[in-house]
């Protein structure tokens, strides 16, 4: 049986309004997750306030956009290339989901309409978004696309700085499920980047798939030093 890759990619803040709809439905039961957590947004006057979430989630006649012309910011900037690519089926072993404060898990060809919210954001029951997700267990609903689509190796490129961005802990329930099992899990990271870690996580995934997509999916392991990164040493620390 072959060997599938899943790379996990964050959201961007910047976006692009694009009335162009695109094909892929939500993950199975994410509608329903997505529903409660808008009903808590509708609760929460300062998310009500926000002039993205008036024109997008809270207006009914809202323009829809792919979810892969969505998202403009600097990480999209760099991969928008090869996140194409991967969409268009060029690399058939690899597949990419998007995680995102308001949609929890996201295909490249979703419809999503304009919002803003992050996963440090407080909500009116006095919960963080990114602890919604914990509690409503979005982890299983990844772990369920995992096994369906025979994926052995898991590559997040998410962020995990406390308050704004912890992205990567929502899964860590997934994380302990995973270890001494099939499925391998890594956090890439780049020492010494700063606030310029998603930009290197970008560059990162743009020439491990344009140089040796094998390595995503378990042939040999990437390496460190990239030649076309120069000054960055990648880890690869286990999740």
């Amino acid at each position: 049986m072959d060997e599938n890759a899943l790379i996990l990619i964050p959201c961007s803040k910047q976006k692009n309004i694009v009335p162009v709809q695109g094909n892929a439905q939500p993950l199975p039961d994410t509608q329903l997750l997505r529903y409660q957590l808008l009903q808590l947004i509708q609760q929460t006057p300062n998310l009500v306030n926000r002039q993205e979430n008036q024109r997008g989630i809270l207006n009914i006649d809202a323009p829809v956009t792919q979810s892969i012309n969505f998202y403009v910011g600097q990480f999209y900037r760099v991969a928008g290339n090869v996140l194409h690519e991967v969409l268009s089926g060029q690399y058939p072993s690899i597949n990419v989901l998007i995680v995102s404060a308001l949609y929890g898990l996201i295909e490249l060809d979703e419809n999503l309409s304009e919002y803003e919210l992050q996963m440090g954001d407080r909500l009116n029951n006095g919960m963080k978004v990114y602890n919604f997700w914990q509690r409503v267990q979005l982890w299983q609903i990844l772990q369920n696309y995992i096994i369906q689509n025979n994926i052995t190796h898991v590559w997040s490129l998410l962020p995990d700085s406390m308050p704004d961005y912890p992205y990567h802990r929502i899964f860590n329930e997934l994380w302990k499920q995973f270890r001494n099992t099939k499925t391998q899990c890594f956090h890439v990271q780049v020492p010494g980047a700063g606030t310029g870690t998603g930009y290197k996580r970008s560059e990162w995934l743009v020439e491990t798939l344009n140089t040796n997509p094998d390595y995503l999916h378990g042939i040999s392991s990437p390496p460190n030093q990239l030649r076309n990164i120069p000054g960055y040493e990648f880890r690869y620390e286990t999740c």
